[in-house]
């Protein structure tokens, strides 16, 4: 037999803790590959970008004057530090100054001003270049590294003539500024890594003890152990948890409780007839003279109570679960209903019961008609269970809309002793039973309405019962107005 080993799964609070270390870890990583890595590349950019600044200057007032152009470059220079010269020629090597902020080595003759120049064509009239100062020790910096120079040329067209920018800055060593950032990020870094691993306990605390407490309380769900997490619930989603448990809670309950009564109803219900069925049996086979009509009617008469049952029983868990599928085609539901009532009233006239259909017009419905004839029947027996002395029964057709729907409703009337208001909701649960003393129908199985319900919501139409007590109920149903008049003779308008 294999053993499969369970694989082992991190808690909140370290997984929380880890990817808290792990930003922080990653936040890091940028910031010194930016400030340590990077940052000679970034000092270059920036001097480049500020000597091309310098250069646009210039060319803006290329054609003004020698001296307005020495005066905007000096002017240039002393803010910048830069070294700048404007070089004019009007035939390709005869060249002269038009203007120089101060001294460049590279200047020092007109065959390396004349091979920068070469250069620079060559390069598409731009470019820069970056070489090592010719300084003497003295120049070095404390490390004993020689600086570096950046070099701009850009020659552009002045009145025909073309004329050469050139611009020269010295590029410090960031070599001591490097230094001094690695010492500061490396105290940043060791706070941040404190900070991160506070931060993350932290948060991990917030949000695991609330979900820790609620796992507790879930083993309990359904149970009357069960209690809702009180006081902060850490998060919104951690109290919408805590809130989807507590009602979950409540209708697992209400489910064992409704499973229980069901157990206890279905088998009281089968255990009458069934007693009923053994009784009689026993009685005519034991004691001559005992096998009557009367009593193989009772025997028959029980059976089919177990019959009707078994058959509410599988039509409800059926409709309930939606194996059963509806077989929808055109029938008169008017002429289908009046032959239930006169079915009905055959059999329950010698009783003293009366059936009063009222109607206007005939229509034919699109839908189940076995299941529609069941509704009816469910809620005929209902009002015949609980009707009053007068034992009138009565059952109207009439248009409705409401919802900007027109539908068929039917009112099945009873004048018993009604309904407490409180417990409307809930009589179309199955096996219900109010808390007042209710009489129960010999054939009744207690499923009735819960069929009438399933079978309703299946056809999309509605039901309800209004009720007052001691005055009777009416439950109604209404059913889409899928249906014409056959009055009319619209049967092929079906909507």
């Amino acid at each position: 037999m294999e053993i499969t080993k369970k694989k082992k799964i991190s808690g909140m609070r370290a997984k929380l803790t880890f990817m808290t270390l792990t930003f922080t870890a990653l936040l890091l990583a940028v910031i010194w590959l930016l400030f340590v890595v990077l940052l000679g590349n970034f000092y270059k950019n920036t001097k480049e970008n500020e000597i091309k600044s310098a250069a646009r200057r210039v060319e803006l007032i290329i054609d003004s004057s020698p001296e307005e152009i020495r005066d905007e470059i000096n002017e240039i220079s002393a803010t910048s530090g830069a070294s700048m010269a404007v070089i004019r020629t009007s035939v390709y090597g005869e060249m002269y100054f038009i203007s120089s902020a101060m001294p460049m080595n590279m200047l020092s003759s007109r065959a390396s001003i004349a091979g920068i120049m070469k250069r620079a064509e060559e390069d598409g009239g731009e470019a820069t270049y970056i070489y090592d100062s010719r300084v003497p020790p003295a120049g070095r910096d404390r490390y004993g590294i020689a600086n570096q120079d950046m070099l701009y040329v850009k020659t552009v067209d002045a009145g025909g003539d073309t004329a050469v920018i050139m611009i020269c800055i010295p590029l410090a060593s960031v070599d001591t500024t490097r230094t001094t950032i690695i010492h500061m990020l490396i105290i940043v870094s060791v706070i941040f890594v404190i900070l991160a691993a506070i931060i993350g306990r932290i948060l991990s605390d917030r949000l695991a003890i609330p979900l820790e407490k609620l796992n507790v309380s879930a083993k309990d769900v359904g149970t009357p152990n069960y209690k809702k997490l009180e006081g902060s619930p850490g998060c919104r989603e951690t109290a919408e948890l805590n809130e989807t448990l507590g009602r979950a809670s409540e209708e697992i309950r209400k489910v064992d409780n409704l499973r229980r009564e069901l157990i206890a109803n279905v088998s009281h219900d089968l255990r009458t007839p069934l007693t009923l069925i053994s009784g009689y049996g026993e009685m005519m086979r034991d004691i001559p003279g005992e096998n009557t009509k009367e009593n193989i009617q009772i025997i028959i008469d029980e059976a089919e109570h177990l019959n009707r049952l078994v058959t509410d029983v599988l039509s409800i868990s059926k409709l309930e679960s939606g194996m059963e599928t509806l077989d929808l085609r055109e029938f008169n539901i008017t002429s289908a209903l009046k032959t239930l009532i006169d079915r009905y009233s055959a059999l329950r006239s010698a009783e003293g019961y009366t059936l009063q259909f009222d109607y206007d017009r005939e229509y034919i419905t699109v839908g189940d008609e076995v299941k529609i004839i069941q509704v009816f029947y469910n809620l005929i027996n209902n009002a015949i269970t609980y009707t009053g002395a007068s034992h009138l029964v009565r059952i109207k057709q009439t248009e409705t809309a409401h919802d900007k729907k027109r539908f068929l409703r039917f009112d099945v009337i009873d004048d018993g002793e009604g309904i407490l208001p409180e417990n409307i909701p809930y009589v179309w649960d199955r096996y219900y039973k109010e808390n007042r003393a209710h009489k129960r129908a010999g054939v009744g199985t207690g499923l009735g309405l819960s069929i009438v319900k399933n079978v309703m919501e299946k056809h999309g139409g509605y039901y309800g019962v209004e009720s007052e007590v001691n005055k009777g109920s009416d439950f109604y149903v209404e059913l889409p107005f899928g249906l014409s008049p056959t009055a009319e003779h619209d049967v092929n308008e079906i909507l």
